[in-house]
């Protein structure tokens, strides 16, 4: 793929900001995640049409996640090679895969499209969350920020475009949803342009191999890190409705609104954290969230459904979600020559974090109760300070020790 995207306006000198280029990037990150989301809305569809268990939807899902091991291999070959049309075509992958769905004959043939839509997550985020740092010049946080924010509201909206399709469109006309991803494919390729969005000489796997080596302990700190923060935040995005309906007897239309208030807060959470992480430091942002978000999130439990839990949970949405482009960062300021390799490994270690959260929190549940074990999840959370202290100090793509 080295094929270039054409330029078609004067080129952003690569230490400026290019707003147009994060835009385009973060556009992608929301166009491609608008159709993940939309996979559990199809579920109910899916298990009707082939009359399997939930179980059996189950795997369906999995097929999806699965692939995300690959990440970070898919992101070495994108640092290896002009990796824009990658962030290019991917959302329409993904879109095409996931919308016809409408149209699989059989249950075998809907597990290969979602391990379709699930490789193509798998080669889009490394890629985009490279180059959005790529073409964010020095401020890596800040264009991190809105990439995160690209895909939360890729996240939020996908539901709600299922649901309204449904009102109007078999399942099998889902196809026609495609076309938005394809729009947006088509004007991104028209915007990321320029030669600070590409690796003109690609580092050999001796490089790469010596980074990891020079970087392992902050490396291991932040992996822990991140896979003990994805434990509340899984648990709450995969639980909290259930625990509004079943342990504070609110109507499931609360509970879903509930979560809506959750994803608003992470939006700005993910712009916040990002933006001043470039000013007051990665480490500094990541403690602010670990040891303010956990208060917040106690809050949401012990007053669910009442007004202050609701403004508990918009709160608790923006202060664990402000470190996630954060986290972000600063993988990518840990390994600069291979920032794909490390946006990889963190999204890897994000998804299959939220993978066991989600199936060791649904079990403990039964033995404990919903409410002890989505508290035990935010403790967790809060174990991080500890590995974050010990993490370096780096702002603005450069590293201080």
């Amino acid at each position: 793929m080295s094929a270039q995207a054409p330029a078609t306006t004067a080129q952003t000198p690569a230490d400026q900001f290019d707003t147009r280029g994060v835009i385009a990037v973060s556009g992608s990150h929301a166009a491609h995640d608008v159709y993940g989301s939309m996979i559990s809305t199809m579920l109910p569809l899916l298990i009707e049409r082939f009359g399997i268990p939930i179980g059996a939807a189950g795997a369906l899902l999995s097929a999806f996640r699965l692939p995300s091991i690959f990440q970070p291999f898919l992101g070495y070959w994108a640092d290896k090679y002009d990796a824009r049309l990658l962030v290019v075509i991917m959302p329409t992958v993904s879109a095409v895969a996931v919308c016809s769905l409408g149209w699989a004959p059989t249950y075998a043939v809907a597990l290969v499209l979602l391990a379709i839509a699930g490789f193509s997550s798998a080669a889009f985020h490394p890629a985009a969350g490279a180059l959005v740092t790529r073409v964010g010049g020095q401020s890596w946080g800040r264009a991190s920020a809105y990439f995160g924010i690209g895909g939360e509201l890729g996240r939020m909206t996908g539901p709600l475009l299922a649901g309204i399709a449904l009102l109007y469109l078999a399942f099998e006309s889902f196809v026609v949803l495609i076309l938005p991803a394809l729009a947006w494919s088509i004007y991104a390729y028209t915007r990321i342009a320029g030669k600070n969005a590409r690796i003109p000489r690609p580092p050999p796997p001796a490089a790469l191999r010596a980074a990891i080596a020079a970087q392992k302990r902050p490396l291991a700190l932040i992996a822990m890190i991140v896979m003990l923060r994805s434990l509340s935040i899984a648990s709450f995005q995969s639980y909290y409705p259930t625990y509004m309906n079943l342990v504070g007897g609110s109507a499931l239309w609360i509970a879903a609104f509930a979560l809506t208030l959750y994803e608003v807060g992470a939006v700005g959470g993910q712009l916040f954290g990002g933006h001043f992480s470039d000013r007051f430091g990665r480490r500094s942002l990541m403690l602010l969230s670990q040891l303010t978000a956990g208060p917040a999130l106690f809050g949401a439990l012990s007053y669910a459904g009442q007004p202050l839990g609701f403004v508990c949970l918009v709160l608790g949405g923006f202060l664990a979600m402000s470190a996630g482009s954060v986290q972000m960062a600063l993988m990518q300021e840990l390994l600069p020559n291979n920032r794909s390799v490390a946006v990889g490994i963190s999204y890897f270690l994000g998804f299959e974090s939220q993978l066991v959260a989600t199936l060791v929190v649904g079990f403990a549940a039964d033995v404990v109760g919903l409410s002890s074990a989505l508290s035990v999840s935010v403790w967790l959370s809060m174990a991080s300070i500890p590995f974050t202290l010990l993490l370096p100090e780096t702002r603005g793509g450069a590293a201080t020790h």
